[in-house]
Parts: C-alpha cells; structure tokens; sequence
C-alpha cells in the first residue's frame, strides 16, 4: 500500500476525482495511482483475480490519475459484452496490434462503424461453415500425424514454440489446404514481434519502433494469400475442402484483397491462443497420469476407424480435458473494453476513454462456483457440465463474450479436440517437469515458459 505521503499527494491533484467514485471499492492509490500493482512483478491477470477476491466483482483502480475499472461480477461483464455493448468499444490492443493487421480485420472493426458488416461476411459466420468445419477434421488430422511423426523419439524439446508450429500449419492446411513455408512463418512471427512490442510497451505508441523488415515482411506475408487467391481464381479446384477455395465458391463476387487478408488474420486470430491451450493441457495431463491414461485409451479408439466431426464430438474425455484446459489456463485472460462516451456501470460514471479490464480467471476459479477450483478436475465436464457452464457463460467464457466472443471459437475448439485425439492416439507428450510453469504474455496471450518435454511414440 502507498503510504501516507503518496496518498496525500494523490488527493492533492486527484482528490475531486476520487471522491465522484467514492461509492466503489479499491485498493488506496499514491503518486502513481494504483498502476504500482501492475509493474510489481505479478502477471496483469494475477492481480485482476486478486482484486476480485478482496474487493467483489468491481474495482476502482487509478492509471497515474485516471481511473479505471477491473470487472469480476459475471452481471456487470455481460452488460459490457452483451447487452449494452455498443456502448463500449475494444481497448488499446485495437491500436497497438494493427500494424500486424490490415483495416479488413474484424478484430480491431469498430462497434460503431463497420463490425455488424465484417462480421456478417466472415467466412466463420455463414451458413456453410459448419459443413467446413466438418470438412477440415480430417485433414487437419494427417497434418497434425505428420508433426508428431517428426516429434516422436526426438530430443527433449520446448513444447511451447513447437506446438504454436504445429497449430500454425494446421491452420494453415485448413485455411489454404497445404502447409506454408517457412518463410511464411517466419513473416508472421515478424508481425506477432511488432505488435507485441507494441502491446508491452510502457511509452505513447509513436515511440515505440517496429521491427527492422517489418514492412517488408507485412508486404510478403498478405501478398502470400493474395497470389494463392489469384491463383484459385485462375484455376478453380471444385474438390478443393480449405477455407480459402470454399469461400471463392460460395461468394466467387468477395474482393480477393479481403479474401486474403480475412486468410492471413485466422493465424492471428488462434495460433497463439490454441498452441498455449495445447501446451496447458499437456502440463496437467503429466501431473494427473490416470486422466492421460483414459486420453490416450479414448483416443486408441478413434483412431481405429476414420476421424470425423460426429465421432469427435462423441468422444467426451477429450471434450472434458479441452473445457477443463480452458477453464483452468485460458489463453486469454483480460479482455479491455472503453466507453465511447461518460457512462453509468456499476453506480457510478465512468468517463469516456477510461479502461475496464475484464478478467475471467478469478470467475473460472470462484470458489463459490466450482468445487476444487484449483485442481484439474475434468470429471466437472461430464454428466451435464457442459450445458451448466456452456462458452461464453458467466463463470467460463475462454473466448469471450456475447456477439464480440471470437468468431474462431468453434474452429478453435475442433481443432483442439483433433489436436488432442490425434497425439494422444500416436504419442504420450512427457513433460520433464510437473511444477507450475512461468508465464510470460505475447500477442495478448498468456506465454508458457521453459515446459519441455518430449513425445515418446506409443
């Protein structure tokens, strides 16, 4: 806690501020407000679920001397997910990622001006992408094989930057229908540098540089999608499954600039998220070996007869183990949200352009809620625990919630239940060390750090 002096000076300056907020709770702020809690050393998302264990659902925090809210209470965040939406656009990260990202994205669209029209035409949001999904199982299966066969009896390795490879081409046997070079990794990992940097920067973006070829790399990376898609355009491939061909065939009038560019930002949208899901999910599987056990038996089993969507879907250990990873280490922890102008929340006025972080580890945790909320436990899944705790519900929403939650999540999700069936079917990931693993942060995503392992084939 700032003491006396820092309060004093605090109020000095603030004073008239703070006590318009008065009627909500929150730690005592100094000369730096609160924000001294933030660079302590503990993860932004550590000290979010803090606060919602000592103060409730909202609390008052200070940025130097504007203040901001970091909400906990399931109500209050559907109102700014959900029904009152439109009064609150995304936060900073619309800014700091964009040079990653072109004016096509959805992700950083306006509420306010175009987000109802990119999210309409999304190719995850229209009516044949189910009949996609479907499609993709298959063949992300024999790439995610592939990967494993090349992982399997190796040296030990880091499974974090070898997972986030292997979800990238998958994606990208989904998206284009092959794997890309590695020069075309290599380009987005460029990009992911970028914006991260500017993500974790702790001066005004216009100081912040981006890396050295960035624009260069930005140029090869969409220019990638946009000669695949002048290419399918020259020479259709009616057989063709991937996103890319589909999409030209269902809407052959999309403007092949946003075809591409919609292809490029699935990598951004999910490889960073899903490949940390992955890695999570294989660090608590070492740690309770009678819930691998039965992975790897459920999985023998599909793998006996072709892999497909109804099958998958019908195998619940590893829908448990999936929920149970996201409810435990989600990807994504905070999610920022502004008012586009003064607004009441939580009986109080909050003014135009503060911040309201939203946190979800503290809710997919909550005592209150979910017996031995620390443990992996994903025996809570089965016997009707999907339907009591559905995506993007009040105490688990991994991908967000309301109309904004991410338009990936059902790919996502089939992705890691193939992802799971499939190397659990060909090899048992041995993780060398069973202790709670660093967690650093990229791309908006939470970062597992120095879990190695290795895939023993089975």
């Amino acid at each position: 806690m700032p003491n006396l002096l820092s309060r004093s000076v605090f109020n000095l300056f603030f004073g008239a501020r703070r006590k318009a907020l008065g009627n909500l709770p929150g730690p005592q702020p100094g000369i730096l407000g609160t924000a001294g809690d933030f660079l302590g050393g503990s993860p932004a998302w550590d000290v979010c679920a803090r606060y919602g264990r000592e103060y409730g659902g909202v609390t008052l925090i200070w940025m130097l001397g504007n203040p901001a809210l970091v909400l906990n209470d399931p109500v209050l965040i559907e109102q700014v997910l959900d029904s009152r939406r439109m009064e609150f656009e995304k936060g900073s990260v619309s800014e700091e990622i964009k040079p990653a990202t072109t004016h096509h994205a959805l992700f950083i669209a306006k509420q306010s001006e175009d987000w109802t029209a990119k999210r309409r035409a999304d190719p995850f949001e229209q009516p044949w992408t189910g009949d996609w999904l479907a499609a993709q199982v298959g063949p992300m299966q024999a790439a995610i094989s592939q990967s494993v066969e090349a992982l399997a009896g190796g040296a030990p390795i880091e499974l974090t930057p070898v997972l986030r490879r292997l979800t990238f081409d998958t994606f990208a046997v989904a998206a284009v229908g092959e794997k890309l070079p590695d020069s075309v990794f290599d380009d987005f990992m460029l990009l992911a540098k970028g914006a991260d940097a500017r993500i974790q920067a702790k001066l005004p973006l216009r100081f912040v540089s981006l890396p050295k070829g960035f624009e260069a790399a930005r140029e090869r990376f969409y220019g990638h999608f946009a000669e695949r898609v002048r290419k399918a355009r020259q020479a259709p491939n009616p057989e063709a499954a991937d996103l890319l061909a589909r999409t030209l065939r269902e809407r052959p009038g999309i403007n092949d600039e946003v075809l591409a560019h919609v292809i490029g930002h699935v990598f951004f949208g999910g490889v960073f998220s899903s490949s940390t899901t992955l890695v999570g999910a294989f660090h608590q599987l070492q740690k309770h070996p009678e819930a691998e056990q039965r992975l790897a038996a459920e999985a023998a089993g599909l793998a006996r007869e072709k892999l497909t969507l109804e099958r998958l879907r019908g195998a619940r250990w590893i829908e448990a183990i999936t929920y149970e990873s996201l409810r435990l280490l989600p990807a994504v922890r905070i999610f920022t949200r502004t008012p586009s102008a003064d607004v009441k929340l939580a009986g109080a006025t909050l003014p135009a352009g503060s911040t309201i972080m939203i946190s979800n580890q503290h809710l997919h945790r909550d005592p209150a809620h979910w017996p031995n909320p620390d443990t992996f436990e994903p025996t809570r899944w089965l016997d009707g625990g999907v339907a009591r705790d559905p995506l993007g519900s009040g105490h688990f929403f991994p991908f967000g919630r309301g109309p904004r939650e991410c338009v990936g999540a059902a790919f996502a999700m089939v992705f890691l239940r193939t992802a799971l069936a499939t190397i659990a079917a060909r090899a048992k990931v041995h993780v060398d060390s069973t202790e709670p693993f660093e967690e650093g942060f990229f791309f908006g995503v939470v970062l597992p750090k120095g879990v190695t392992g290795r895939f023993v084939a089975r």
